[in-house]
């Protein structure tokens, strides 16, 4: 393997906010604006799974500081947290169009691919994007 493929993998591990990590804090914020609180309960039903996997879940962003936990065992979106949320739904728009403005795929497709690479991309990139989207708009 090269030392650029080495790099590119490290940089890859690396990276705190994992898809599982992702669609974690994503289902903390929609409950939030859903119905102003989200709690354990809450998001292991939003996104599916066992309620040991989600405790898991939530004790691991709460060890990298991205969500903090109230009094009454409510679940908040901390600074780093928010900050996360903001880049993922802005690279998740900014993939939703490339997808289907510039390569026509169909939105539900380009939700789902969105969806897998969002949390990934650099923002120097994620920049590079929007600047292309933007010249490129029809």
């Amino acid at each position: 393997m090269s030392h650029e493929s080495n790099q590119v993998w490290k940089e890859f591990e690396e990276n705190e906010i994992t898809h599982s990590v992702a669609h974690y804090l994503m289902a903390i914020d929609e409950l939030h604006e859903d119905v102003g609180y989200a709690r354990a309960v809450d998001i292991s039903k939003e996104l599916e799974i066992s309620a040991a996997s989600c405790s898991n879940g939530i004790k691991s962003l709460l060890r990298k500081g991205l969500i903090e936990e109230d009094k009454n065992k409510f679940l908040l979106l901390s600074e780093d947290g928010k900050h996360a949320v903001e880049k993922i739904k802005t690279n998740r728009e900014l993939f939703i169009q490339f997808f289907s403005e510039v390569l026509g795929a169909k939105t539900e497709e380009s939700v789902v691919n969105a969806c897998k690479i969002e949390h990934l991309i650099s923002p120097h990139i994620a920049r590079k994007l929007g600047k292309f989207l933007e010249k490129n708009k029809s």
